[in-house]
């Protein structure tokens, strides 16, 4: 099976030396989660792939660093303050966020099969029981 991207690519994306064993990984993982949204024998078939590769260089820094990051900055001028609100939450399994997914679909060009959804944005899809 063809790799979405190459591990020096996922090191320049993150602008850091990765650790081999865990850049592998979360490779395998994200290629599995696009294989599973496109479905295996359209995945299969594709012999260009270089159309998931900005999604899926965005699901494997997710994979390879979920708690980096600054969710909210709080600034107040008069009494001077300022506050920042980092993520700290412990991951959970990797998933494609809706957008995500949304982005491999047309990636794909799978057309939407739902023209409204009340998920709320960013939210996993297989955490609402859509599948």
């Amino acid at each position: 099976m063809a790799t979405l991207f190459e591990l020096t690519q996922l090191a320049s994306y993150m602008q850091q030396d990765l650790d081999q064993a865990s850049a592998e990984l979360a490779r395998a993982l994200t290629t599995a989660l696009i294989r599973a949204e496109v479905g295996a024998a359209r995945y299969d078939a594709m012999t260009d792939l270089s159309p998931f590769l900005p999604v899926a260089l965005d699901v494997a820094r997710r994979i390879m660093d979920p708690n980096k990051g600054k969710r909210s900055t709080t600034r107040q001028i008069d009494d001077y303050s300022e506050t920042d609100s980092f993520v700290t939450e412990v991951p959970s399994a990797p998933e494609l966020t809706e957008s995500e997914a949304g982005r491999v679909r047309k990636a794909a060009g799978i057309a939407s099969s739902a023209a409204f959804t009340i998920r709320p944005a960013g939210t996993p899809v297989r955490q609402c029981g859509r599948w």
